[in-house]
């Protein structure tokens, strides 16, 4: 009685032990996969956003197609407080070279993205913020909407 107990609880922890091995490769292999999907995702976004501002700073149009919804469009309060907006111009070759931007978050929530950026204006000591919003449709991400505002200090 006392051998079958022994082999009882000996078999009883190598099903135990077997058991939550199996559950934590599948538990990894489940993180594994969710953290490669968003991570393609993010390289993706960041890729909109890089070619988003070599098209702002030199005016390369292809650049601007490659990051731009072409029904996207700025939305913003400007200095004097009142709401504007106009819609992307793709074709446009204007350029604007006179800030540095620096990526500061990405959240993504399956197929809407929101990026947020803090722009140094070179002829002001104050930082604008953006905060560009993507969508994911039609095979890859583009930018459908800018907002920012001037002189932000939190």
């Amino acid at each position: 009685m006392k051998q079958s107990l022994q082999t009882f609880l000996t078999l009883f922890i190598l099903i135990l032990i077997t058991a939550t091995n199996s559950a934590q490769k599948l538990e990894k292999k489940s993180e594994e996969s969710t953290l490669k999907t968003d991570f393609t995702d993010r390289q993706e976004i960041i890729e909109i956003i890089e070619n988003f501002y070599i098209g702002d700073h030199t005016g390369s149009i292809k650049h601007k197609k490659l990051s731009m919804h072409e029904k996207g469009a700025y939305r913003y309060v400007n200095k004097d407080g009142k709401y504007a907006e106009s819609v992307f111009q793709l074709d446009s070759d204007s350029a604007d070279p006179n800030y540095k931007e620096e990526l500061l978050s990405i959240e993504i929530y399956d197929k809407l993205a929101l990026a947020r950026l803090r722009l140094d204006q070179f002829r002001t000591k104050l930082p604008e913020y953006k905060l560009m919003t993507l969508h994911k449709a039609d095979g890859g991400w583009k930018i459908t909407s800018i907002t920012w505002g001037f002189g932000i200090i939190q």
